[in-house]
């Protein structure tokens, strides 16, 4: 019997295999994103660094040439100021490459050199920018950054980005070197805290989370820290977990049933109450830097798997409500948003393009309650009634004095009429 002869491998085949093998690894780990398709696509302007790349994703040999020469200049002053050997600094990052690679999701094409230089030098940079923040005495007359007003504005819109970031536990491992008399007694997250609070106020919608308390158990970077504002302390109750999402109607709509919105600044951003007629809506201001900052957290939400994505709704829920510049007109009207943007036209046209492309895949909808509440409440004709009746007779002094008198005219004149019937 002739020996089988064996079949020569499909050379398909074998390109496949070498393709699977060559592929990177996936790890838990990974929470620094580049943004979706359906997300850059004509918003570029939001998700691109203007004067400062931090990080990998946007590093390119010759960009941002001049903050190149700025970040070289804060690296010389920290270790100055911190009797650092660069050796020292650099040995220590080094010893973090592994894990630090896989906080990004898509694989850093760099040398281990050039990644260990690109770590010390812009989480160092980082570090400085927040020392300076809080200790004027280290900014020098020479700061291109702090001493002029239109760079400190650019560099806070470029520290928001999801696509500029470093992980956080390397800003902590150098912070841990910095002298005690160079940072008094703040750790990390407090001094990340009132940076944040001095230029993105996010002690407006921080209720409950000063002095950064829950930070503790593991910042990932600056957009998880910031998204961690957002969120209500917990325990987190009131959240319905069936899988479907009502849309809630307009703020229009709700005035013409009569709610009453009320503002309250005592509370969490995403707390949103009603009770008895009463809408109560945290106070918050929109900026030059609010749709930037609220896209990279959506797109942070979108692409890392948190169980319950509250920016996302948040954002659903005020499209569904403020669908029309009359929309905003009115929370505008009763003090709950604040406006720096101009028109209030532009203020409902914001916030319903950030929320274009955002899914929440089947999740629990936060205020699921919430909105089945305010349709209820619309749908009932005596609100609507009470309402109307209010607004067209009794909304001012005088409407309810004629309104009063014609009513005792009436009285009167159907007794007089009565009164002559009963006399015939």
């Amino acid at each position: 019997m002739l020996p089988a002869v064996e079949k020569p491998r499909d050379q398909v085949a074998i390109l496949i295999e070498l393709k699977v093998r060559e592929t990177p690894l996936f790890w838990p780990d990974c929470c620094i994103y580049k943004v979706p398709e359906r997300f850059r696509k004509g918003n570029e302007e939001f998700y691109k660094p203007l004067v400062v790349s931090i990080g990998p994703y946007h590093f390119h040999q010759g960009s941002f040439p001049q903050m190149q020469i700025f970040k070289l200049k804060y690296l010389e002053a920290f270790l100055s100021r911190n009797h650092l050997s660069l050796d020292q600094c650099l040995g220590l990052v080094r010893t973090w490459e592994e894990i630090a690679r896989r906080y990004y999701a898509d694989p850093i094409d760099l040398s281990s050199d050039k990644f260990a230089e690109l770590m010390l030098v812009d989480a160092i940079f980082v570090l400085e920018l927040l020392l300076r923040s809080w200790f004027s005495k280290y900014v020098d007359d020479c700061d291109r950054i702090y001493g002029k007003l239109h760079m400190i504005q650019d560099v806070m819109h470029d520290v928001i980005l999801i696509e500029n970031q470093i992980p956080f536990f390397v800003l902590e491992g150098l912070y841990d070197l910095v002298d005690s008399s160079s940072k008094g007694n703040f750790k990390l997250v407090e001094l990340t805290h009132e940076f944040f609070k001095r230029y993105e106020k996010i002690d407006m919608f921080g209720a409950g989370h000063a002095p950064v308390p829950g930070v503790e158990h593991g910042v990932q970077h600056f957009v998880d820290f910031i998204r961690y504002y957002y969120l209500p302390p917990p325990p987190r109750e009131d959240v319905n977990h069936e899988k479907v999402y009502e849309i809630p109607p307009s703020v229009t709509m709700l005035d013409d049933a009569g709610v009453k919105f009320v503002s309250t600044s005592k509370t969490f951003l995403l707390d949103i109450q009603f009770n008895n007629g009463r809408l109560v809506i945290p106070k918050f201001t929109v900026d030059d830097l609010t749709e930037t900052l609220l896209r990279n957290l959506l797109v942070f939400e979108q692409c890392h798997d948190h169980h319950m994505r509250y920016i996302s709704q948040f954002v659903f829920l005020m499209g569904c409500m403020m669908r029309t510049s009359k929309d905003a007109d009115l929370l505008t009207e009763h003090e709950i948003i604040s406006s720096m943007l101009g028109i209030n036209y532009e203020l409902s046209a914001l916030i319903n393009r950030i929320g274009q492309g955002v899914g929440f895949d089947g999740r629990t909808y936060y205020y699921l309650s919430l909105s089945k509440k305010l349709n209820a409440y619309c749908k009932d004709p005596w609100h609507k009634w009470k309402a109307n009746l209010k607004r067209d007779y009794f909304n001012t002094p005088w409407k309810f004095a004629s309104t009063i008198a014609a009513i005792i005219l009436l009285v009167l004149t159907l007794i007089q009429a009565i009164c002559s019937i009963l006399s015939v």
